[in-house]
């Protein structure tokens, strides 16, 4: 009787393993954690305002994808696992030597197979579709900006002869498969080479004009319906701590219009006025003493007309372009995204180079063939050294709109990092009216 009720109990704990995919998340490798690693509602322990009000840990809001955040793992570098040097030539240079310096805490790489876990379902077939449709309506006019575009990939076929094929590349990014609005709530870590830390944490909210690809009441045809100032995106990063920052408010609006230049506001708290910035402070970093500047977040944000592009082959790499969705935070290491999923891709490799260069004078993107995502991305300062270095995993929801859920960005001169985590990412159905100054001091209780 009492090996059947042993029985009975393993096979229960077996069952609420597999179908629980926060624990499938975390323990799916087989091989030890480190106990600095914290995942999930765990970082509430050493981070008072994680899930926590604005801050609730909570999966994407299509779902966490049970096909991407249970993947079979086929074999694991890092920590507990395989030696990273046999990875040496998948992973970008500064990458790798990151990953092997144990001065910046664990880290282990999982791959996993791209074919069991690629995209797939009715948004991605519709996706799809259009993207071919756009090889014979959407063209690039003589400033190099995207004409006659409605959503999906402007440029599906590429060919690497083309003198264009780094420019049309990062349209392709740009326009990636993602919801039509994105709400993140986030904790960032700032370390520097002594070890000092402290965090911030804000909200970032993101509104697409084009490119929409879930049906609702203020879409048509992949573009947003009421859109008289021709908006192509919004976003906002409202602060919520720590007090100094607190209710500090920076808006960035981009037209849908080669000839206008993007537009800058932020509130100021401590003076309680709204002053506009200055475009030519997007190569400055953003507000808390953090790693990405207005052009470099999520790997690249800039705008085309700002760069010269240049293509420089393909490489293939491992990169966690189908990441699980849960957060990670080691506070005795630098980076996060710890224990993640990669997968072998043949990635496009581009350079933007500034026109005008003032802090920085390059950036080198590693763009995924399908889905157009970048994961990593070496920023260079005036000398032309690599300067910041990033990692972005991605995560993916029921619909394979692009999640996040582990972002870092170091700075490898002043040996300087911002580690972020996520607690939720998602679409909200947002409009315009929502970016508002008055509405968002309102929202966020600016003093």
């Amino acid at each position: 009787m009492g090996n059947k009720k042993w029985f009975i109990f393993v096979m229960c704990s077996v069952l609420i393993l597999f179908f629980n995919t926060n624990l499938w998340a975390v323990f799916s490798t087989g091989l030890p954690e480190d106990p600095n690693w914290y995942v999930d509602e765990e970082i509430s322990k050493i981070v008072p305002v994680w899930n926590k009000g604005l801050m609730k840990c909570a999966p994407p809001i299509g779902g966490y994808n049970e096909l991407v955040d249970k993947q079979k793992i086929i074999t694991s570098w890092g920590y507990k696992a395989r030696p990273m040097e046999e990875i040496k030539d998948l992973l970008p240079e500064p990458i790798y030597n990151i990953y092997t310096n144990p001065r910046w805490g664990t880290v282990r790489v999982n791959e996993t197979s791209w074919e069991a876990a690629k995209p797939r379902g009715v948004i991605w077939e519709k996706f799809i579709a259009q993207s071919k449709r756009n090889t014979t309506e959407v063209y690039l006019d003589e400033k190099n900006w995207l004409r006659n575009y409605k959503y999906g990939i402007p440029f599906y076929e590429l060919d690497e002869k083309d003198p264009k094929i780094a420019v049309k590349i990062i349209w392709n990014f740009l326009k990636r498969i993602q919801d039509n609005d994105r709400y993140c709530t986030m904790v960032a870590a700032y370390q520097d080479r002594r070890g000092r830390a402290r965090m911030t944490s804000f909200v970032n909210k993101r509104l697409h004009c084009s490119n929409r690809n879930r049906a609702d009441r203020h879409t048509k045809d992949g573009l947003y319906v009421n859109n008289p100032k021709n908006y192509d995106f919004i976003y906002v990063v409202p602060f919520l701590s720590p007090y100094n920052l607190r209710g500090t408010i920076p808006v960035y609006f981009r037209y849908n219009d080669s000839d206008k230049d993007d537009d800058f506001w932020i509130y100021i708290p401590s003076i309680r006025r709204i002053r506009r910035m200055s475009v030519a402070q997007h190569q400055d970093r953003m507000p808390g003493g953090a790693d990405w500047t207005w052009d470099t977040t999520e790997g690249f944000e800039g705008n085309v007309q700002r760069f010269n592009w240049t293509y420089l082959g393909r490489k293939e790499l491992l990169t966690p372009v189908l990441a699980h969705s849960h957060a990670y935070l080691n506070p005795t290491g630098f980076i996060c995204g710890l224990d993640q999923y990669y997968q072998r891709r043949n990635c496009y490799v581009i350079k933007a180079s500034y026109k005008r260069p003032i802090n920085m004078t390059e950036m080198i993107l590693y763009i995924d063939p399908d889905l157009y995502s970048s994961c990593y991305s070496i920023d260079r300062d005036l000398k032309g050294r690599d300067w910041i270095i990033q990692f972005i995993s991605q995560g993916r929801d029921k619909n394979w709109f692009y999640n996040m859920y582990n972002d870092w960005a170091f700075d490898i001169l002043t040996t300087h990092i911002s580690a972020v985590q996520f607690a939720y990412c998602g679409g909200k159905g947002m409009v315009i009216d929502e970016f508002r100054m008055d509405e968002l001091k309102k929202e966020y209780l600016s003093r």
